[in-house]
C-alpha cells in the first residue's frame, strides 16, 4: 500500500503529493519532530531519526569488537591447541628418539659380545687343532724312539747269537768292531729321539695349556654373551645349550638390524611431525599477535549504514519516515541511503532542510521521486495518512 499524503484529523493537509518510492519533505525541525511523533504510532509506519543511526552505529561498533575478541579468543584456543600437540608430539619424538638409542646400543652391544665370542670360538678350534698336531708329534717321536729301541735290541740280540755259535767262544774282533759301531749310532739315534720326544711332549704340554686358556677365554665369551643378551630390549632368542652356531648368531644380528632400521624410521616420523606442529604453533602464534596488533576492524559508517537499511529489518511496503535521519553523511550519503531504503520496497518520506537534497529529489525523474513540502500549522494538529 502507498499512501499520497498525510491530513490531519479534521481533513486538512499536512504533506501532500507523496511519491510510492520516495519524498523529499522540506520541513523545518519543529514540524519533523512533531509529524514524526505522531506518524510513529500508525500501523506499518517506521521512524527514523539520527539518534536511530547512531545507535545502529554503536551497536555495530560493539559487534565488530565483540567479533574480533571471540576470533581472539578462538585464535588463542588454537595457540593453545598447537601447543598441547607440540608438547605430545615432543614427547612422542623423546620416546621413538629413545627406542632407536636402544636399539642401536643393543646391536652395538651384541655385535661387541659376538664377535668377542666368534674370536674366541675360533682362537679355541685352532688351539685344539694345535693340542691334536702336538700330540701326533709326540707320537711319532715316541714312534721313532720305539723304533730305535727295536733296532738297539735287535742288534744285542745278534751280538749273542754270534757269540753263542762259537760255543762260548770269544767272538771275533771283527763282530765286536761292528757292534760297537752299531752301538755307537744306536746311541746317537736313541739321544736325538729321546730329545725329540722330550721337545714334543713339552711343546704338547704348551699346547694343552693353551688349549685351556682358549677353553676359559671362549666360556668366559659365551657366559658374556648370554649375560648380555638378557640385558637387551629385543627379546633373546631359543638358542640350545652350547656355543651358538655362526649363523644363529648373524640371524639374530638381522633381527636386530631390523628393529634398528624401524626404531629410526619412527624417530624420523617422530621428528617430522614434531617440526609440524611446531611450525603449526609458530603460525597460530603469529596469527594471533597480528590479530591482537591490527585490533577490531574500523567499520566505514556509511557502508554499515548501507547494510542495515538494506537488511530485512525493513520490510517491503513499509512507509518509512526519516527526519533528516543520514544528515551525518552528508548529502551524498544520505541520497544514497534514501535510494537503498527505496529498493527495499519501501515507501521513502525524508524530511530536511538539506538544499542539496532537495535538488537531488527534484532532478529524480518522475517515476523515481518527488518533492513535497510542509504545512506550517501541522505540529497543532494530529495526522493521518491517506493511501490511494
Amino acid at each position: 500500500m502507498r499512501f499520497e499524503e498525510v491530513s490531519d484529523t479534521e481533513g486538512s493537509v499536512l504533506v501532500r503529493g507523496l511519491h510510492p518510492a520516495i519524498t523529499v519533505v522540506s520541513a523545518k525541525a519543529d514540524a519533523r519532530s512533531a509529524l514524526t511523533l505522531a506518524v510513529a504510532k500508525m500501523k506499518d509506519c517506521t521512524v527514523l531519526r539520527a539518534s536511530d543511526v547512531e545507535e545502529e552505529l554503536r551497536r555495530a561498533a560493539i559487534w565488530v569488537v565483540e567479533q574480533h575478541q571471540g576470533a581472539v579468543d578462538q585464535q588463542r584456543a588454537k595457540v593453545a591447541e598447537a601447543e598441547q600437540a607440540l608438547q605430545e608430539a615432543a614427547s612422542a619424538n623423546g620416546r621413538a628418539t629413545r627406542q632407536a638409542a636402544l636399539a642401536a646400543t643393543d646391536i652395538n652391544r651384541f655385535d661387541e659380545l659376538a664377535n668377542r665370542l666368534t674370536m674366541a670360538d675360533e682362537a679355541y678350534e685352532a688351539s685344539v687343532h694345535a693340542d691334536a698336531e702336538a700330540a701326533r708329534s709326540l707320537a711319532a717321536a715316541l714312534g721313532e724312539l720305539e723304533r730305535i729301541l727295536g733296532q738297539r735290541h735287535t742288534a744285542t740280540a745278534s751280538l749273542e747269537q754270534a757269540r753263542n755259535g762259537r760255543d762260548k767262544r770269544a767272538v771275533p774282533d771283527a763282530v765286536i768292531q761292528q757292534a760297537i759301531t752299531l752301538q755307537v749310532a744306536l746311541s746317537k739315534a736313541e739321544a736325538e729321539r729321546r730329545a725329540a720326544v722330550q721337545q714334543a711332549d713339552e711343546d704338547l704340554q704348551a699346547a694343552r695349556l693353551a688349549n685351556r686358556e682358549a677353553l676359559s677365554s671362549l666360556e668366559q665369551a659365551h657366559s658374556a654373551l648370554r649375560t648380555g643378551m638378557q640385558t637387551l630390549n629385543n627379546n633373546s632368542p631359543p638358542w640350545a645349550e652350547g656355543v651358538p652356531l655362526p649363523g644363529l648368531i648373524a640371524s639374530f644380528h638381522d633381527r636386530l638390524a631390523d628393529a634398528l632400521v624401524g626404531a629410526e624410521a619412527a624417530a624420523s616420523q617422530a621428528r617430522s611431525v614434531e617440526h609440524g606442529s611446531r611450525a603449526r604453533l609458530e603460525q597460530e602464534s603469529r596469527d594471533l599477535e597480528s590479530l591482537l596488533a591490527a585490533g577490531p576492524p574500523e567499520l566505514d559508517p556509511l557502508d554499515t549504514a548501507a547494510r542495515w537499511v538494506g537488511s530485512d529489518l525493513f520490510m517491503p511496503e513499509e512507509v518509512v519516515f526519516a527526519d533528516d535521519a543520514f544528515s551525518r553523511f552528508g548529502p551524498e550519503g544520505a541520497t544514497s541511503l534514501t535510494t537503498t531504503l527505496a529498493r527495499r520496497g519501501c515507501q521513502v518520506v525524508y524530511l530536511t532542510e538539506d538544499p542539496e537534497i532537495l535538488g537531488w529529489a527534484i532532478s529524480l525523474p518522475r517515476d523515481a521521486g518527488a518533492v513535497s513540502t510542509m504545512s506550517s500549522n501541522s505540529r497543532h494538529r494530529n495526522p493521518a495518512l491517506v493511501n490511494d
